[in-house]
């Protein structure tokens, strides 16, 4: 029973870090200032700005290995991505402008492996190009195409498209965008079954 009763003298590992711990948040100088705006806390931004840079290399170094990770990620996403884009592209060009196309393709692509039901993936991708729709809205009108789907019953994607009128996308009604945007969605994830 040689414990000791002092409490400076820690008895374990456990009670030296709690004065470890307490002795860093009351000591003398702060590791870190509190106020961001004082001149305290200007300088030591300043020194950990500064050892950063060092530790980095200069800004042309940085500069050149950013601009090879981005190029190199660029690649890797278009080519992921221009496969499906390209297969709607020229089967759905002409009813849906490029740029939410490609942004369809790209949340298909998100969603296509993601666990959720058929009816929530496209949900989900079309939500990305009909953004003022109501989600209560993209279920009424996703959950036929997903119930065909998942018994097998695949009403062909050219009737459910044929089914919206010939127009410029502008001068849809926000259903008939839903309607043609899901039934591009589920061919995208058809798609992407097919490949995978």
């Amino acid at each position: 029973m040689s414990e000791s009763t002092n409490p400076a003298i820690p008895s374990n590992a456990e009670q030296q870090a709690q004065l470890d711990l307490l002795h860093s948040v009351l000591g003398s100088t702060p590791t870190v200032p509190w106020h961001p705006y004082s001149p305290a806390a200007s300088q030591y931004f300043d020194q950990l700005e500064q050892a950063v840079a060092d530790e980095l290399g200069d800004d042309l170094e940085i500069a050149s290995q950013w601009s090879q990770v981005s190029a190199l990620a660029a690649a890797l996403w278009e080519s992921a991505d221009s496969s499906l884009l390209t297969t709607l592209a020229q089967k759905f060009g002409t009813r849906m402008p490029q740029a939410l196309l490609a942004q369809l393709a790209t949340q298909v692509q998100a969603v296509a492996h993601n666990g959720q039901s058929l009816m929530d993936q496209l949900v989900t991708a079309t939500q990305a190009v009909l953004t003022d729709l109501a989600v209560d809205d993209l279920q009424v009108v996703a959950r036929p195409m997903a119930m065909a789907m998942r018994s097998g019953k695949t009403e062909s994607v050219d009737t459910i498209v044929q089914s919206v009128r010939a127009a410029d996308w502008a001068d849809l009604s926000e259903m008939e965008q839903a309607k043609l945007s899901l039934a591009i969605a589920r061919y995208a994830l058809a798609e992407i079954e097919a490949e995978g």
